[in-house]
């Protein structure tokens, strides 16, 4: 089996099992021959070898079964940085990158801030924000020591010395008081939310996805909370779901946050709300 043949056949065998079955056939050969796509497309007649082919198609079978091509090979790009992932946390996703624009384009300034990203999974929220803002002060928090676990791992691959871990459920465990920013990407589906038996997130631990019947509850958490744990002009910035836009600048007005602003990511759906204390 060539690359080229290796490739169709991928394609044809997850044609009804994922809506990317041709990007997730060139990820997991990439990751099984350790090259790139554009040496797939260059060398389309180089021959597999036995052991090549049994574990391309041993994933192939994997993903059939709906199973994340990021848990497959283990990594997910996150702004432009390559994050190891496991089933212990979500998979980072590209809209969540709407709450680092958001920091670092209204803090662009800010030579020393302190921030806390809580329930950081991966450590992809703090991490990236460490890469840009290597003087900040930042802690990433999370209920789960396999996640610490992972996002510490990640953040010394990404050579992040700015950043401290600490085991917490939210503000449980949190003793700093004058943070700048508080941010989170909290678990937002409704309990009995569909899609929660659709794609990837089947795999996903349902403790980082769900929160109560409507989905707010940490949220409403977040937001009943965070005041104490904020310096003076501090901000609160949470993702959240593309339909809880309202439902959540609701929740940052009645707990008395200024200034509230709303971002959309790429596909133009409102998905994080930001207010001032």
């Amino acid at each position: 089996m060539n690359i080229q043949q290796a490739l169709e056949q991928a394609d044809y065998e997850l044609c009804n099992a994922s809506p990317s079955a041709t990007l997730d056939a060139q990820v997991l050969l990439t990751h099984v021959l350790h090259c790139n796509t554009a040496h797939l497309l260059a060398w389309p007649e180089k021959e597999l070898n036995k052991k090549q082919t049994s574990n391309f198609l041993s994933l192939v079978k994997q993903r059939q079964s709906g199973k994340p091509v990021a848990y497959l090979t283990g990594f997910r790009e996150f702004w432009s940085l390559n994050f190891l992932v496991n089933d212990s946390t979500l998979i980072p996703r590209p809209e969540t990158e709407t709450l680092i624009e958001f920091v670092l384009n209204k803090f662009t300034d800010k030579k020393s801030f302190k921030l806390i990203d809580m329930g950081t999974g991966t450590g992809a929220i703090a991490i990236s924000i460490g890469k840009e803002k290597p003087d900040w002060i930042i802690t990433a928090s999370d209920v789960s020591t396999d996640a610490l676990e992972l996002a510490k791992k990640n953040a010394k691959h990404h050579h992040t010395n700015n950043i401290a871990f600490t085991q917490s459920n939210w503000f449980e465990n949190i003793n700093t008081t004058d943070f700048d920013i508080i941010i989170s990407n909290p678990p937002y589906i409704a309990e009995n939310d569909p899609h929660l038996k659709q794609g990837d997130v089947r795999f996903e631990p349902q403790s980082a996805l769900t929160s109560g019947k409507t989905g707010m509850d940490d949220i409403h958490h977040l937001c009943q909370h965070a005041k104490d744990y904020l310096a003076s002009g501090g901000w609160l910035i949470v993702e959240h779901g593309y339909n809880q836009n309202q439902l959540v600048a609701n929740c940052f007005a009645e707990n008395d946050f200024t200034q509230i602003k709303q971002s959309q990511d790429l596909s133009g759906h409102t998905r994080m709300t930001a207010g001032k204390k």
